[in-house]
């Protein structure tokens, strides 16, 4: 139990000491741009609207870069944007390069690597950069100094929860809170895996400040033809080694979200981690891994030197891969066997 305080104490301390970089770059700027990774989820989109409220209380009206196409977005996903644009302005990178000034700030949430952004190359354009994330850094890491990532975490949504509360930032619109908890959901599979007692501290202060776990239920509710397609990529995961089933399939086409269903449900085997790959809308391959946190098997360095990605020791993904399904196949067991290694 201390040792738990201790840990609860360790994350809160580092967010509050990112607190006062946070605030400073924030009132010095002339405009705040906020940005998460491309085919953004519930983690993305609820982390955007948090910090977008903190910049609210700082007296900056933050800009939200989301760059995709929003008919390829989920349902749920285009109704959390729509209730965040009610607060706040969303904007396409296109919209970014009309108004960008000379003293921007840039906060990139729930991503760190600079590829995984629709600002990719743009970086440098902006005076300073702020990371607030909860997955491991690598060579791709966007390049600041500024940089609050906690990977005791189970999502950038419990991050941005704690610095709301330390900003002392409250909502009478409760969707903000009902987000967060849907964020910190979708990471931990419905509080199943890859939760700390943070976690559990963040979803109880949630919960008591409106959260609708009603709701929540209702996003994580199952498709019945979604279901089916997620149920299809398990059965035909094989066993690569002992302790590793992968998937990879070209029959159909199959969402982001479905992939990552598909990794997590795997993952109920006896096995220590998965890897799902299946063929998407635009022709590409995308892949998602999950693992139980066994230190011997890393899956983000597996998912970065199949195609430069990366995450943790629980979740992990790749960009899209756009090769014939069997090289795929193939890549993944060289990489696990160690016939392909980081250069």
């Amino acid at each position: 139990m201390k040792n738990n305080e201790k840990k609860l104490s360790g994350i809160k301390q580092s967010i509050n000491d990112f607190k006062s970089i946070m605030t400073e770059k924030i009132e010095e700027c002339n405009q705040v741009f906020l940005i998460a990774h491309e085919k953004p989820d519930f983690d993305a989109i609820a982390s955007l609207g948090s910090i977008a409220l903190i910049c609210k209380k700082l007296k900056k009206a933050p800009y939200i870069i989301i760059n995709d196409n929003f008919d390829d977005l989920s349902e749920e996903i285009n109704e959390m944007i729509d209730k965040i644009k009610e607060k706040f302005i969303v904007i396409s990178v296109d919209d970014y390069e009309k108004n960008k000034t000379d003293n921007d700030l840039l906060i990139t949430v729930d991503v760190n690597k600079d590829f995984k952004t629709a600002l990719h190359g743009k970086y440098k354009q902006f005076k300073n950069i702020l990371i607030i994330d909860h997955h491991s850094e690598d060579e791709n890491t966007i390049k600041t100094k500024n940089k609050l990532i906690e990977l005791n975490v189970s999502s950038c949504s419990e991050i941005s929860h704690y610095l709301l509360n330390q900003y002392k930032v409250t909502s009478k619109d409760t969707s903000y809170y009902t987000f967060l908890l849907a964020g910190i959901y979708l990471d931990t599979n419905k509080l199943n895996k890859n939760k700390f007692p943070s976690t559990l501290d963040a979803v109880s202060d949630l919960i008591s400040k409106g959260a609708d776990q009603s709701k929540v239920d209702d996003y994580f509710a199952l498709d019945f033809e979604s279901d089916r397609r997620v149920q299809y990529l398990v059965d035909k995961t094989i066993p690569i080694t002992t302790t590793i089933l992968i998937s990879v399939c070209n029959d159909g086409e199959y969402t982001k979200e479905e992939i990552a269903k598909a990794a997590d449900y795997a993952l109920n085997y006896k096995c220590d981690a998965t890897i799902i790959a299946a063929k998407m809308k635009d022709g590409g391959y995308g892949v998602s891994a999950r693992g139980k946190g066994v230190d011997r098997i890393g899956i983000d360095n597996i998912m970065y030197i199949l195609n430069g990605g990366g995450g943790n020791s629980f979740n992990a993904s790749c960009p899209s891969i756009y090769k014939d399904s069997e090289e795929i196949k193939d890549e993944i067991k060289d990489i696990i066997s160690f016939k392909k290694i980081k250069k």
